[in-house]
């Protein structure tokens, strides 16, 4: 567990908050579960960063558009999205995604299994925390001048066309 520095990014500092849930609750299973909640969700705010500074560029974080754009960001696609191409094509993007879906698949498990042991593990809460923020470091470095941003940015925001069924 390391935490985030004083000047740590908004995405970062939920990282944080499920750090201190696995270290104030070490034997509740339900501190666990929110930490990896927590954690894909850090990530999950990261990914909406990219796309959106990507989308609308300049526009200031609090305008109208940012926000639309920034919402616009759907968890259901992304198993589908990330080994579709051109995203699996890209190392890097194949790797968060790859961790993104695993994220995704824990975070559900977290959120809607019934409350029994062996849900989620401290050792395994640890290691997804940990895991993103490794993936949250990589979304960091993206640029919105990056191929990976335009790819991430188009492919998980705007749907994939649907087959005209009449032709």
């Amino acid at each position: 567990m390391r935490p985030s520095s004083a000047g740590a990014t908004l995405s970062r500092r939920p990282l944080d908050a499920a750090d201190l849930l696995l270290r104030e609750g070490k034997r509740s299973r339900a501190f666990r579960r929110r930490a990896v909640s927590t954690a894909y969700h850090a990530v999950f705010h990261a990914l909406a960063k990219v796309c959106a500074d990507y989308l609308t560029r300049s526009a200031p974080r609090d305008s109208d558009g940012y926000k639309r754009v920034y919402r616009a960001l759907n968890h259901g696609p992304w198993k589908d999205a990330f080994v579709q191409t051109p995203i699996k094509d890209s190392v890097r993007l194949s790797r968060i995604g790859a961790t993104i879906v695993k994220l995704q698949a824990a975070r559900e498990d977290a959120d809607y299994l019934p409350p029994v042991a062996d849900v989620v593990s401290s050792d395994d809460a640890r290691e997804l925390i940990e895991q993103a923020r490794e993936t949250i470091d990589e979304l960091e470095r993206m640029k919105p001048t990056d191929k990976d941003c335009r790819t991430l940015a188009i492919h998980l925001i705007l749907p994939k066309a649907r087959r005209d069924k009449t032709r």
